[in-house]
């Protein structure tokens, strides 16, 4: 009955993958529990929560919540099952699992620093490892920068 599956960062565009995370859109989660599609929402921004269960072409909330914790739990019932889905959103990885009456039935994770392959090829991903690794030099390279001009200007 046990249906988990796990996704590395390098499937983010594998039309098989369940899980989605942009800075923008938020992070996004779907999981199966039997003719239900189980919708998880979290705003990378407000630490907003969303779970939505859609079936049989109407959907539900029924869970709503803010939380500024790496790992939240969202209860709910249905069909006269208690669920609980967890939502573990890191710097380093996304995880997402359902319980069904305490059991494990499904669940997503995503490893987001992990190192680039293509898929293809096989070969390290240069452009997407010179993003994920220039864009935080940068940052800091300008910080720093920053930093010595201000305490430059006030030792003067």
């Amino acid at each position: 009955m046990n249906n988990v599956q796990t996704y590395k960062s390098q499937d983010k565009g594998n039309a098989d993958s369940r899980i989605k995370v942009s800075m923008v859109g938020g992070t996004e989660c779907w999981l199966q529990a039997d003719d239900c599609l189980i919708r998880i929402w979290a705003s990378n921004w407000t630490g907003r929560e969303i779970v939505r269960i859609q079936r049989g072409g109407m959907e539900q909330v029924v869970s709503d919540k803010r939380s500024f914790r790496f790992k939240t739990p969202h209860s709910f019932e249905l069909d006269g099952h208690i669920f609980r889905l967890d939502v573990q959103i890191n710097f380093r990885r996304v995880e997402v699992t359902l319980h069904r009456d305490g059991e494990l039935i499904d669940a997503e994770r995503m490893d987001l620093n992990c190192v680039p392959i293509d898929p293809v090829t096989g070969h390290l991903d240069w452009p997407q490892a010179s993003i994920q690794l220039g864009v935080p030099i940068l940052g800091g390279l300008a910080f720093g920068a920053t930093l010595g001009y201000l305490v430059a200007e006030l030792v003067k």
